[in-house]
């Protein structure tokens, strides 16, 4: 008998610290996840790289900067009468809009990943780490298609880097290019 409430009492312990354990879980229903951390921002500059350089870079351009100008243009000027000066006809006015450029797009660049070193083996391991996201919904078939192209966009637009090409540091953050300056 003593045996049997030994039992119950592991059986009780082993309980307890699976209910603590499932508490510390995260859940997908609940709060809001955080946002990452524009941690890319800091690898977009807007000085070209020197010809000679040893990495690889990528450009992107930023889109001009455009706004529109509403203005009330005068068409026909109002009437008024000549002995009492009252207005007999109101002046008619049309709105005239245009588009007024505040900023030029601009080249930026960033350390890429450089060609040779996306091989169909890295590829694979790269659309494996963004399906494990939930970014990638294809097949880890080792090719850089379109589909890997949104998917590495997806990883990178909330970290600062709106770019399908695969940037040196999204790829360290991903935990596969491993790199010193």
């Amino acid at each position: 008998m003593v045996h049997h409430r030994q039992s119950y009492g592991v059986k009780a312990a082993l309980l307890m610290a699976a209910l603590a354990l499932a508490g510390c879980q995260e859940t997908s229903s609940g709060a809001p996840k955080r946002p990452p951390p524009k941690s890319l921002l800091s690898e977009i500059s807007t000085k070209a790289p020197a010809p000679d350089a040893k990495n690889c870079y990528a450009q992107i351009n930023t889109p001009a900067q455009v706004e529109t100008v509403t203005d009330q243009v005068q068409v026909v000027p109002e009437q008024r009468d000549p002995k009492t000066g009252e207005i007999t006809q109101p002046a008619i006015y049309r709105e005239m809009s245009a588009q007024r450029m505040i900023e030029a797009g601009k080249p930026r660049y960033f350390r890429a990943m450089c060609s040779s070193d996306l091989t169909p083996g890295f590829v694979t391991m790269l659309q494996r780490a963004l399906a494990a996201r939930d970014l990638y919904h294809g097949r880890a078939d080792g090719k850089l298609d379109p589909a890997t192209g949104r998917a590495i966009a997806a990883y990178q637009k909330p970290r600062g880097l709106d770019s399908p090409t695969l940037s040196l540091r999204a790829a360290q953050e991903l935990g596969l290019y491993i790199y010193t300056p």
